[in-house]
């Protein structure tokens, strides 16, 4: 069945799963590969020193993700449901915009990585040759950002009309371009680290192009507009408004590791802080698939809100979280069975003592069931509740996370960092599946009331 013949309204909620979830996964594993290329061609071909010059940039970087899903998460949310409810005049003016506040915020990351390259990448830590690595690569992928900014969040769009496999072609092609190209700058035409740069902002051009291209050929199934630069007021403030949780999740992504590794350097050896590397490593290449399913969520409760089809909307969050944890659980049974031979992938030759294995096994515990967290926030921004869920995820950071992880380690040393995180999933868990029953609920209510 191709992707233009899905009818988001009508069709089986599974059926929807099933072929609009494996482009997202897809999508999802190549972008994690395009970051692990880049990294071993520049270790490859450059050197170490290049590799964590490289390496101090990318936790900078998410300043660029956190300002991009800003965007994202509150345009898409109000296209859904702008469609849903045969709402035009949103439409129409939705595209202007987005790309406008795209426009904005690329000029203003290109100034900041032009004109504080050095000193941001002075501040991660790099010094000498790796500073100069650092920095030389954060000015030129500065120079890319509003083709990165802007082609993200018109896919963004695409995603919101539910053409996911749409979405994940651009971003295949742009990556599979990256990766040829990145060697040939890199070693044979020596461009060395500039190489690698150019290359990634070269994949990012044709990525934009690509979705310029979608939404001026008349592809959209929405009313797009003229593109002009402008910003429509109520819905610059409603995009703000709604992806603000999306950015302190981002935000909150950067505090969380920044905690837990300092954690574990205060309490523990370098070795401690090799092996919960390796530990964080897996834990994040393991639940990342899960989020490529969950991107085709937003699109079916945002369609089905706007056209007042609560009910599909509560039980489509439920299927979701359902087929997010089944494909989870494939994943988590292997890695409890066999913790040795997993983590030897990522520390070769290393013995590990019964402590090790259980402090792997406590961290992945709750692993099955985080897309009942995940799918909340994403049902939240779907539904245009920004401020329940940037509360939620501001809150978790302040009111869980930053206290729990101030508190085991105390007790426990680095045990206490495995124990704090496990305990720290479960609460926020249980609390967004409150929330979420309680909205649920609410509409349930709704729906009765236009029913009668």
């Amino acid at each position: 069945m191709s992707e233009k013949k899905l009818d988001l309204k009508n069709d089986g909620l599974w059926k929807l799963l099933w072929h609009m979830s494996l482009p997202g996964i897809f999508g999802m594993l190549v972008l994690s590969i395009n970051t692990f290329v880049d990294s071993l061609y520049v270790g490859h071909f450059i050197g170490s020193e290049a590799l964590a010059g490289v390496s101090l940039y990318f936790p900078i970087s998410i300043i660029t993700t956190s300002l991009t899903v800003l965007i994202c998460s509150g345009g898409a949310s109000i296209l859904s449901r702008a469609i849903g409810a045969g709402n035009e005049a949103v439409q129409s003016n939705l595209f202007s915009t987005v790309f406008t506040l795209a426009m904005l915020i690329s000029i203003i990351l290109t100034i900041t990585g032009l004109v504080f390259s050095k000193t941001f990448i002075s501040l991660m830590g790099g010094t000498g040759e790796v500073l100069q690595y650092g920095a030389t690569y954060y000015k030129i992928c500065a120079t890319g950002s509003f083709f990165t900014v802007t082609g993200l969040t018109l896919s963004a769009l695409i995603r919101a009309e539910g053409k996911m496999k749409q979405a994940m072609t651009y971003t295949a092609v742009s990556v599979v371009l990256n990766i040829i190209l990145a060697p040939l700058l890199i070693h044979v035409f020596s461009f060395g680290i500039e190489g690698a740069a150019w290359a990634s902002n070269i994949g990012m051009c044709v990525y934009f192009l690509l979705t310029v291209r979608y939404f001026t050929s008349g592809k959209p199934s929405f009313k797009t507009g003229k593109l002009t630069l402008k910003l429509d007021k109520d819905l610059t403030k409603g995009i703000l408004s709604i992806g603000l949780s999306s950015f302190l999740l981002q935000a909150g992504n950067f505090i969380r590791q920044t905690f837990i590794f300092k954690s574990v350097a205060y309490y523990g050896t370098d070795t401690d802080v090799a092996y919960f590397g390796a530990v964080f490593r897996i834990f994040i290449i393991a639940v990342t698939p899960v989020f490529g399913i969950l991107q085709a969520l937003q699109p079916i409760v945002g369609i089905n809100y706007g056209a007042g089809n609560y009910e599909r909307c509560t039980q489509s969050v439920t299927v979701f979280r359902i087929g997010g944890g089944l494909f989870l659980f494939l994943i988590w049974v292997p890695l409890l069975l066999f913790p040795q031979g997993i983590l030897s992938v990522m520390l070769p030759g290393t013995i590990f003592s019964p402590v090790d294995l259980n402090n792997f096994r406590i961290i992945l515990i709750m692993m099955p069931l985080l897309p009942v967290a995940s799918s909340g926030i994403i049902f939240f921004q779907a539904i245009g509740k920004g401020k329940t869920s940037s509360i939620l995820s501001l809150g978790r950071e302040l009111v869980l996370f930053i206290p729990l992880i101030l508190l085991f380690p105390y007790l426990y040393g680095t045990n206490g960092v495995y124990y704090g995180i496990a305990i720290e999933n479960a609460i926020y868990i249980s609390i967004m599946l409150l929330f979420t029953l309680y909205e649920f609920n609410k509409l349930k209510s709704k729906s009765q009331t236009l029913t009668t």
